[in-house]
């Protein structure tokens, strides 16, 4: 049926093909024992080509031939579900039967463009799918009882609860919801009256609806509509979206009511300190997920819309009006239309909350600019008040400094006065001594043992000298050890110390002085001159 000869990788230029293949790697299960093909088939009843027989058909495609067996078959409905562990691993099918699966129903090249997305990755990628592709094999006659071949593919995203309650506990950012996608491919060949579906990482509960929807039709004896199929699973995988969007809107409105009902302390005053601040950077972080969130629902929408839109039009195209059996092309149209308008209220409802979101994080934005300029007039306030007690502390320094200049002038007076009357005072002391004997005539005399005198004065002399050498000599190694220490911790990577105003709370804390000028005199509890460094 396909009538194109290339390849899908034969029109990827040759820089781009690498990386696509790298991601088809990642896309299917390397072994094929691993691979899960279920096919489900509703045979026609004999004798009655429109109508279905009693039962359905469930087959597990493990191999190659299996899948040709397949494919000629006469089932009137053939639906192949390719599954998946979860949203982020591996499809449970092989390249190898997958391309089969392909070739053997002649499936156009563009399909492939659905399949990368659902490839191996840790985070979210890829925004949105490819665009709806619609193509007519054959043409669409007037009034011919069976509209012509044709086939088309399209995919979209739907939101599900992950029922995840043990990541719930403790865990304000957790998200009860999940963003999951899937891929349809329908193919309807009017030669074999067969209508051929793929259904690529479908939701269990979508899958069983679209079972009972052929199932109802055989019942009333009707032949199933093949845009009907269509109708149910976009419907029925986009009414959780309302849901989801309440979350997000609830959440948003949490986030908003705590930055708008933030009061100050005094409204007549400037730069007010803020009562009862309790939001932070976190919060941001926490809007900016959010405001994600919404940009991520208009691209869904606006390729939702996409998709109805074309099934709406291809279904008034392929109504044969009067020749249709019981026809039921007009509901559908009317409920894709339906659903077209509830988009288009998700739509404008993505964009209020967009709106509504941008303005919290300016306003919060706003909060912070405010608080740390708050912080910085307190800043200001208690630095100048520091600097007006440094300088008090300068001027009683000055004054005590000027006192002890008049005193030492005064002792370097008593100094030179005592210098000047040293020796006379060393000489008195010595004619006063034993020493010296005066007679009764008044002559000066010697006494023999006065050689004691030098034995004992000078060994004490020069033992004094020493002592003051080594006490000298002892003190400057000591001042130099401790030199060379204080230059080794210099010179190591210190981070910046923290210190506490008053206003201020931290655990990185310099200790509490009485006042100022205590920190140039190293007092405090624990705080030396080193800690300035």
């Amino acid at each position: 049926m396909d009538t194109e000869n290339e390849t899908y990788f034969d029109w990827i230029e040759s820089s781009v093909l690498e990386e696509i293949e790298v991601d088809f790697a990642k896309t299917f299960c390397p072994d094929l024992a691993q691979s899960d093909l279920q096919l489900n088939t509703f045979p026609r009843c004999p004798g009655k080509p429109g109508l279905l027989e009693t039962g359905v058909s469930r087959n597990s495609i493990a191999d190659l031939d299996e899948l040709r067996e397949a494919a000629t078959l006469s089932d009137q409905y053939q639906i192949f579900c390719i599954r998946q562990k979860h949203s982020y691993s591996r499809l449970y099918i092989t390249r190898a039967l997958f391309d089969q699966l392909i070739h053997c129903y002649s499936v156009f090249q563009r399909f492939w463009d659905f399949i990368i997305p659902f490839s191996f990755k840790t985070r979210e990628s890829d925004i949105s799918h490819a665009p709806f592709r619609f193509r007519q094999l054959e043409p669409v006659l007037v009034g011919d009882l069976q509209p012509g071949s044709f086939e088309c593919a399209y995919g979209f995203r739907y939101a599900v609860l992950n029922h995840r309650k043990e990541a719930m506990e403790g865990n304000p950012d957790y998200d009860p919801w999940s963003i999951r996608q899937t891929a349809i491919y329908q193919q309807y060949n009017r030669e074999k009256s067969r209508v051929m579906l793929i259904l690529v990482s479908p939701p269990e509960t979508s899958r069983k609806l679209l079972e009972c929807t052929i199932q109802s039709y055989r019942d009333r004896r009707r032949r199933p509509n093949t845009f009907d199929l269509h109708r149910i699973l976009i419907s029925n995988l986009h009414e959780n979206w309302r849901l989801y969007i309440r979350d997000l809107e609830k959440s948003l409105r949490e986030q908003s009511d705590r930055v708008t009902l933030t009061q100050v302390q005094n409204q007549t005053e400037n730069l007010s300190p803020l009562a009862n601040f309790p939001i932070n950077f976190i919060d941001r972080q926490r809007l900016k997920m959010i405001e994600d969130k919404i940009l991520d629902l208009k691209i869904v929408f606006e390729s939702l819309y996409n998709t109805v839109t074309k099934l709406q039009r291809q279904c008034q195209i392929h109504c044969q009006g009067s020749g249709c059996s019981q026809c039921v092309c007009d509901n559908i149209v009317e409920e894709f239309e339906e659903q077209r308008h509830e988009i288009q209220v998700n739509m404008k409802k993505a964009d209020i909350l967009y709106q509504r979101g941008q303005g919290t994080a300016q306003l919060l934005s706003d909060l912070l600019d405010y608080e740390n300029a708050q912080i910085a007039n307190h800043n200001e306030k208690s630095l100048n008040d520091l600097a007006k007690e440094s300088k008090e502390e300068n001027s009683k320094m000055r004054i005590l400094t000027e006192r002890s200049t008049q005193d030492a002038a005064a002792v370097k007076i008593l100094t030179v006065i005592t210098l000047i009357y040293l020796p006379v005072t060393v000489v008195a002391s010595i004619f006063s001594s034993q020493l010296i004997q005066v007679d009764e005539s008044g002559r000066l005399s010697v006494i023999s043992e006065s050689w004691w005198f030098v034995v004992v004065a000078l060994p004490l002399t020069v033992f004094t000298f020493f002592l003051w050498r080594y006490w000298l000599s002892y003190s400057l190694r000591e001042q130099d050890s401790n030199d060379h220490t204080v230059h080794k911790e210099e010179t190591q990577p210190r981070g910046l110390r923290r210190f506490r105003l008053p206003f201020q709370s931290g655990s990185q804390t310099l200790p509490t002085m009485s006042r100022p000028m205590d920190c140039l005199r190293g007092r405090g509890d624990g705080f030396t001159h080193g800690d300035l460094a």
